[in-house]
């Protein structure tokens, strides 16, 4: 009887057991959809928090400006848009734009020293909107280094480190003004330097000799012709000097041809008929033999009509 007893007692845990586990597993098959509806309302949510979040982030620029003394760095909006302005530096030597109130729409900085400025600008727009950014130099209030910024809404952050430098002298504004005749001495220097160093001592030999020859000659001929009707007046001897110059300018253009011309047939002969190439300094060049042809020309023509107009003859052809 207590053995039928303690049996019973025992099945009826065991089947209450096995109830319990029952009602767990069916619980848990329950819980399981539950568990998939909170996910799919809470990631959506959490997505729209993410993306509202970054769109919310302050878009941040950086730009770095050189500058002289003087000029100043301009900053504009195209609508009221600036809402809060930092500048760091030397400000006792800053001029900038204090607008009566906020949002404004410009800011000018301008130093008369030089430094750097650290310069912060927030913008805050709820439509689009632009920002531009530039230098205005002074004196001629021309921009340069232009740069200009679109945004489509929201707030934007502009951090320009300004550098002031210096204004460079103007080297043309302190130099002495060049008077016409150092202007004549530089351009007779720089045609000097296209003629090469033989010319240049040829014309100076040939020249002093023309002139110590000529200047003894007229002196002769007019002491020995003072006081007869043939003495010569400040006509006769300046045609006499044009005469020496004339002589001169030919005799230089025959010697310069005939060095040249010599060069020429030397090489000629030696590479034609002797077969030796001789790497000789060329001589010859075609701008001294115009010039010398030309000056010859002049000289003439010159002489020519101070003959015909004022009836002027050389000495020796009396």
């Amino acid at each position: 009887m207590f053995g039928t007893l303690i049996y019973a007692s025992l099945r009826q845990n065991k089947a209450g057991s096995i109830r319990e586990r029952m009602v767990t597993v069916q619980s848990n098959g329950r819980l399981t959809p539950a568990l998939y509806l909170v996910l799919v309302l809470i990631l959506p949510l959490l997505m729209a928090g993410i993306h509202s979040a970054m769109a919310d982030q302050t878009l941040v620029r950086t730009e770095s400006i050189q500058l002289n003394v003087g000029d100043s760095l301009v900053i504009r909006s195209d609508h009221l848009a600036i809402q809060q302005v930092f500048v760091e530096g030397n400000l006792s030597a800053a001029q900038l734009t204090k607008p009566g109130q906020y949002p404004a729409n410009n800011f000018e900085l301008q130093a008369t020293a030089s430094g750097s400025y650290e310069v912060r600008l927030i913008f805050s727009q709820a439509s689009d909107y632009n920002v531009n950014l530039f230098v205005e130099q002074a004196g001629t209030n021309t921009a340069e280094n232009s740069t200009s910024y679109y945004i489509s809404s929201g707030t934007f952050e502009l951090d320009v480190n300004a550098n002031f430098n210096p204004r460079p002298v103007d080297i043309a504004a302190l130099a002495p003004s060049i008077s016409p005749w150092d202007s004549f001495v530089d351009w007779i220097g720089s045609f000097g330097q296209a003629f090469p160093l033989w010319v240049k001592a040829l014309y100076l030999l040939l020249g002093v000799q023309f002139l110590a020859v000529g200047g003894l000659w007229i002196r002769r001929e007019a002491a020995g012709r003072e006081g007869t009707a043939q003495r010569l007046d400040r006509g006769d001897k300046a045609y006499l000097w044009l005469d020496i110059v004339y002589k001169f300018l030919l005799a230089s253009f025959v010697a310069i041809v005939a060095i040249m011309g010599g060069e020429l047939i030397l090489l000629f002969v030696l590479r034609f008929m002797f077969l030796v190439s001789l790497s000789l300094l060329s001589l010859w060049d075609l701008f001294v033999v115009g010039f010398a042809a030309g000056a010859v020309i002049i000289a003439y023509l010159i002489r020519f009509t101070l003959e015909k107009a004022f009836d002027l003859k050389p000495v020796e052809s009396e």
